[in-house]
């Protein structure tokens, strides 16, 4: 963020008797997948001013090794939250730990573990989950997995987060409607209470622009990115990030939140779960000389584009899965 941004890197503030700094972290970054240096890693991390990384590389992608690889260049001052985006029977899952401790529970790292012995590991262990990209693609996310109505009783009846924001799919709603989505930051929870989906995203009219463009396909995406963060209001903590496989991508989606005393690992996985001192979650904003804020838009390639066409015509599958409803 630039030095003039409202949102990151404030200082502290009394709150009752205790410190509480303001941090901005990035819950959702991979490292070796696409051979990424960790130099560059934490250049990125460092441009973006962020205070509090999660590295959640895949469970089939040495997650580990990621982790150590990152920890040994890892500069002063930042926090590394050591993860894991787990291959769940609903689809992928971020799995949080306070220490490396994580990467030793049993049973955690299997392919298409079961939900609910996940959730047990993870009591067991004090690692926290929470449900990667809810409604991303539609062979790896809950929401079509399980149908939607089997994710509101999961999400409900257990203690398990929710990603409300993920900036890799946020962004190819960027791309698709061409316009920014949030004018100008807000309280999340107040913004959840007063929307709708609708209301401050204003999702018919951008979903009209979209159908101008790429007719119902532009919209399927939007709607993915709205989706979440109506679900989070009944989840029992939120949160958010890039899912960045490059360099480029980190912190084009973060959380905001108040830290009492020095941050570390285990405060800011208590600081989500605890939900009450998040105060934001969504994109990466800057502000603007008049006073509103903007997305960061990254230089798109047609690749990605094109990647965007294909995760939006899944449709006909998605609502066959998901009319389903089973969980």
């Amino acid at each position: 963020m630039d030095e003039n941004n409202g949102l990151h890197n404030r200082p502290g503030k009394k709150q009752g008797l205790a410190w509480m700094k303001t941090i901005t972290a990035d819950m959702h970054t991979h490292l070796l997948e696409k051979g990424e240096k960790p130099e560059k890693y934490w250049q990125a991390v460092k441009e973006k001013k962020l205070d509090a990384v999660a590295i959640t590389e895949h469970f089939d992608c040495r997650p580990e090794k990621a982790y150590s690889m990152l920890l040994e260049k890892k500069p002063a001052g930042t926090v590394l939250i050591p993860g894991i985006e787990l291959r769940t029977s609903i689809g992928h899952v971020l799995a949080y730990g306070r220490d490396e401790g994580i990467y030793s529970a049993e049973g955690l790292i299997e392919k298409n573990l079961d939900i609910k012995k996940a959730i047990e590991i993870a009591k067991e262990n004090s690692i926290l989950l929470s449900i990667a990209h809810p409604w991303g693609l539609s062979y790896d996310s809950a929401a079509y997995l399980m149908g939607e109505k089997g994710l509101r009783a999961l999400v409900e009846r257990q203690e398990i987060g929710i990603e409300a924001y993920n900036g890799l799919f946020g962004h190819l709603g960027s791309v698709f409607y061409g316009s920014n989505w949030i004018r100008k930051p807000m309280n999340f929870f107040d913004f959840l209470e007063k929307s709708r989906i609708g209301r401050k995203t204003r999702l018919d009219r951008l979903g009209r622009r979209a159908k101008d463009k790429l007719d119902k396909k532009g919209r399927e995406i939007i709607e993915r990115c709205a989706k979440p963060l109506e679900l989070a209001e009944k989840a029992a903590f939120v949160t958010a990030g890039s899912d960045a496989h490059s360099r480029e991508r980190i912190g084009l989606g973060v959380m905001e939140m108040n830290i009492e005393g020095k941050p570390s690992p285990e405060k800011v996985l208590e600081t989500v779960r605890q939900r009450k001192n998040v105060i934001w979650v969504g994109p990466y904003v800057k502000k603007t000389k008049k006073g509103f804020y903007s997305l960061e838009k990254p230089k798109v390639n047609k690749k990605e584009i094109f990647s965007g066409i294909k995760y939006a015509t899944k449709r006909a599958i998605v609502k066959k899965v998901g009319s389903k409803g089973k969980g």
